[in-house]
């Protein structure tokens, strides 16, 4: 009785081990997120999570620990909203408010990507374990890609990200899309985990390991040949993306307006007089009115581009139809504005629009009030390319330089160049603001176009078309920055194929689940 009792001591302690291993796993695989330096981390720490999966009864428990463990670190950045006075609340409802998103979306994504543990045991046999690092890796890329498809499914902690700054690792991109880069990283891990394994059960694991080390060195080295091949063919201009640094608060205030075309216009004509700029980016809502119903700032800006003979893309507000957008326009050197207006493709959920707000004013009211706007806005529904004489300029506003469909979209209606406007200024100066500009470098090796990214706050980059940052200016500061960048005309793979790992993901585990299903009817048949 005592040996029993002792052994069950064991058995919960050994579970409790196993759920730290693998809460643990999941803060290493985020810390790239907050110091990129630490790339190699997820490489390697997701072992512990697919040798836990193997466990019967708890792998999506494991799973969702996991989760909580990588998402919350990802979203720290929350606390950095506090205070939220610049959108009238108290202290007390802002600390409600951040801690509700933070936990949230922590929870919300964690209960999706727990499913990849649990379906990872469903479909692992152990009498085929070469296939067990391609299972994880393809529920893994399916999980994300999934998080593209509904409002509550936000990719901003995609594992691909982690890598941004490494590029050669992140090259993969340009054929598959950055899905694929997060598959390779998976699959690394998975065969690691079978090469501990064999290494437990006392036989040789060299082979495990060294597929592992091949496909990381295949990665890499396909990215160094990429990095020194890979040219750029088309027009080349001087761009410029200015960073006015006007805090929230003050971004909103009753003489906004007169204040940001004051600072904007006086940095546009540094970036013209210093660097001949010939296309200069504004950030998002800049200009925080309507500037279809604005004479006095439309005539300003107008009259900017003719006087110095420049293109200028500015955020702003879009109205038509009684329908409200949050919106690109682009002046012409000859002071004319584009017949075309960009809008903002993805809205933020409870800071442009409110999801489901039947069920949220009833059961979460609070959450009703994060709303930034009176009136909801409305998200845009096509690419808007903007016509110049080197080429055209596809568009993207804040939160749509997340979603790689986006891009991919432009491109394929023809963009040459991706202007990006963004408002990161709710974020200060935490591991958000280049977390989202990592995003935009991976745009910019998927799309093999170059990223004009300008924000209110910073981080303001412009982006190669291999994704390097050219140059940058860190949150907080203004002024501005000004590189070449180049009209492209050349067409990446990934541009032409789309999220095809995605669907040939989608076929393996069909296929498995088809060979699962199908051994486990003949070993019924068997028993009767």
């Amino acid at each position: 009785m005592v040996k029993r009792l002792e052994g069950s001591e064991k058995t919960k302690k050994r579970g409790w081990l196993s759920y730290a291993a693998v809460f643990a796993a999941g803060i290493l695989t985020a810390i790239p997120l907050i110091c990129e330096y630490l790339f190699f981390l997820p490489w390697i720490s997701l072992i512990s999570l697919f040798l836990a999966a193997e466990r019967k009864k708890s792998a999506y428990r494991h799973g969702l620990v996991f989760s909580l463990g990588y998402y919350g670190t990802v979203y720290y950045w929350f606390t950095c909203l506090y205070p939220l006075d610049f959108a009238g609340f108290s202290n007390g409802v802002s600390i409600l408010l951040i801690i509700t998103a933070w936990v949230g979306l922590s929870l919300l994504q964690g209960i999706g990507t727990a499913f990849v543990p649990f379906f990872y045991r469903k479909l692992y046999r152990s009498d085929r374990p070469l296939l067990a690092p391609f299972i994880a890796a393809a529920l893994w890329c399916v999980m994300e890609w999934f998080q593209t498809q509904f409002w509550f499914g936000v990719p901003w902690a995609r594992l691909a990200v982690t890598q941004y700054k490494i590029l050669p690792a992140i090259q993969s991109a340009s054929l598959l899309g950055s899905l694929f880069t997060g598959f390779l990283i998976v699959t690394v891990n998975g065969f690691l985990a079978l090469s501990y394994k064999k290494l437990r059960a006392e036989k040789k694991p060299e082979y495990c390991a060294a597929v592992a080390a091949g496909i990381v060195a295949v990665n890499f080295v396909f990215g160094v040949v990429r990095l020194s091949v890979y040219k750029e063919n088309g027009d080349t201009v001087k761009a410029a993306c200015i960073q006015g640094n006007i805090a929230s608060g003050d971004k909103w205030a009753d003489d906004s307006l007169e204040n940001s075309l004051r600072i904007y216009v006086s940095l546009t004509e540094r970036a013209v007089e210093e660097e001949q700029a010939e296309l200069v980016v504004w950030p998002e809502t800049v200009i925080t009115t309507y500037l279809n119903l604005n004479p006095y700032a439309a005539g300003i800006i107008s009259g900017l581009a003719k006087e110095k003979s420049i293109t200028i893309a500015v955020g702003a507000f879009y109205t038509e139809d009684g329908n409200n957008y949050n919106s690109i326009y682009l002046f012409h050197p000859d002071g004319s504005v584009d017949e075309n207006v960009y809008c903002k493709r993805h809205l933020v959920p409870f800071g442009e629009y409110l999801p489901m707000p039947g069920l949220i004013k009833a059961v979460l009211p609070f959450l009703a009030e994060m709303n930034m706007f009176s009136d909801a806005l409305v998200p845009g529904t096509s690419s808007e390319l903007f016509e110049t004489e080197h080429g055209k300029i596809g568009g993207l506003v804040c939160f749509d330089s997340i979603y790689e469909t986006l891009t991919l979209s432009s491109v394929r209606d023809g963009a040459n160049l991706m202007i990006l406007s963004t408002n990161d200024s709710w974020y200060r100066d935490s591991a958000a603001v280049y977390q989202h500009n990592g995003h935009a470098v991976l745009r910019a090796v998927e799309s093999g176009r170059c990223f004009v990214r300008a924000a209110n706050t910073g981080i303001s980059s412009v982006i190669s078309a291999k994704g390097e940052i050219k140059t940058y200016l860190e949150p907080l500061v203004d002024g501005y920055v000004a590189a070449d960048v180049t009209f492209s005309t050349e067409r990446t793979p990934y541009s032409c194929v789309g999220d095809l790992i995605v669907w040939l993901s989608f076929a393996f585990l069909a296929v498995t689940a088809a060979i699962e299903i199908a051994a486990k009817i003949k070993a019924i048949r068997r028993k009767d």
